[in-house]
């Protein structure tokens, strides 16, 4: 199961939006416990999000960090500029599912907009749709192949521990 999952994703057979559920239930019990945090937060967004503009000291994974701009979204799809400390910084952490950054960046053109739900609570009050960030759409792809590759890598420890058990050779933690 996890050798064909792991080729679905290398050959892009499979989406994450596909390839997470499936995968979280068997990893239960395999995978170290933060290996499956990380993965749910994968899945449904990065609930805690907020903590890399409020502390330099967070446990969030520095590879979802893009160089961008963030801006209001106005409903009729026009973009304000923010009035606030977050919004002047150079980059910001992408929360969003894996799957929508899957789905953004692979829309046309070289620059890529991403909702920064996150926020809600701080520009609600503003009028606007919702925060976005504005970013180049190969930070995105760098987002994707970065957490293609350590899932994958992480499929191989457990491929690897499996492979230990059926042998009868001591596991390592």
């Amino acid at each position: 199961m996890f050798q064909k999952l792991k080729q679905d994703l290398l050959s892009g057979g499979t989406t994450f939006s596909k390839a997470l559920p499936e995968a979280l239930p068997l990893l239960r019990g395999k995978a170290p416990d933060e290996a499956l945090i990380w993965l749910s937060n994968e899945l449904q967004g990065y609930q805690n999000a907020l903590d890399f503009y409020r502390s330099q000291k967070h446990d969030l994974p520095a590879y979802r960090v893009v160089r961008g701009a963030i801006y209001l979204m106005m409903p009729d799809g026009s973009m304000q500029t923010l009035n606030h400390p977050y919004a002047q910084r150079p980059d910001f952490f992408l929360s969003a599912p894996i799957n929508w950054v899957e789905d953004f960046s692979k829309f046309d053109g070289n620059e890529s907009i991403v909702e920064m739900a996150e926020f809600a609570s701080f520009f609600g009050g503003l009028g606007g749709a919702g925060v976005v960030c504005v970013c180049n759409r190969s930070e995105l792809v760098r987002v994707i192949a970065t957490f293609r590759n350590e899932f994958i890598r992480l499929l191989d420890y457990v491929m690897a521990q499996q492979a230990q058990k059926e042998q009868g050779a001591p596991t390592q933690s």
